[in-house]
């Protein structure tokens, strides 16, 4: 599997997730009865490193923590069709593994569709 951003590409992730959701509007009605309207349909892309070297994890960071351009189009394939989406990027742990030859493991994060 490969993923861009904006065009470019990152690692291929350890493991990938898409988490799809229904943005709704919903209340309560006189009678008690249950009201929804369904406003939009969104994804989370969840990528997953087991390990990952210093220069991979920064061209990612690179890519989508710009302050200038807070969102960005994540490039993946589903099911054999290319896809895209416009993102924003939650938080990104990451822990030391080795400082000689940077790499760093456990990294866990959230792509969310804008």
């Amino acid at each position: 599997m490969s993923l861009t951003i904006n065009g470019t590409a990152i690692k291929t992730p350890t493991k990938f997730r898409i988490n799809r959701y229904n943005l709704t509007k919903s209340g309560r009605v006189s009678s008690g009865k249950m009201t929804m309207e369904i406003i939009a349909q969104k994804r989370e892309f969840n990528l997953e490193y087991s390990v990952i070297n210093g220069t991979e994890l920064d061209n990612i960071l690179n890519l989508i923590f710009n302050p200038a351009v807070p969102f960005f189009t994540l490039g993946y394939t589903e099911n054999g069709a290319a896809k895209t989406a416009r993102c924003y990027a939650g938080a990104i742990p990451s822990d030391l593994l080795r400082s000689d030859i940077w790499q760093w493991t456990d990294i866990k994060f959230s792509l969310i569709e804008q």
